[in-house]
């Protein structure tokens, strides 16, 4: 099918969504010169992200990549570690995997829904299993 064909749909995977009050508080931002990493706004939303989820605290971080990173280091995983990572993903995510040493393993996705394939992890797992390489 040739891309221009009027019968391909595309899939944006992050659009742009933001109400009038969001670009308010973003323009706010802006205009104090609060752009990255924090500003007076953060702690407000780390209160009111851990109350809207149940816990009792809640950190914003600067990046996706500085989340996996924290996720990984909490979850303890470390050097001689691996971790199934999707081959449908950002470097970020094998990248997180290195910063504490692990070794990323990747597994593909499934076609429909882009996801993990379950059948291909389950393949993985029994295969780390019996070479006694198990994962984090």
């Amino acid at each position: 099918m040739h891309l221009a064909s009027p019968s391909l749909k595309r899939i944006y995977l992050s659009p742009p969504e933001t109400s009038d009050a969001d670009r308010q508080q973003m323009n706010e931002a802006f205009d104090e010169g609060w752009i990255a990493p924090v500003g007076p706004q953060i702690a407000a939303f780390e209160v009111e992200l851990a109350a809207a989820t149940g816990r009792r605290r809640a950190v914003a971080l600067s990046s996706g990549t500085a989340a996996l990173h924290l996720a990984l280091i909490v979850g303890g995983v470390g050097p001689g570690d691996r971790v199934l990572v999707s081959t449908l993903t950002f470097a970020a995510t094998a990248n997180a995997v290195r910063y504490v040493g692990a070794e990323p393993v990747f597994v593909d996705s499934d076609h429909a829904t882009w996801n993990l394939d379950p059948d291909l992890v389950a393949a993985e797992l029994d295969r780390g299993a019996r070479a006694r390489q198990p994962y984090k």
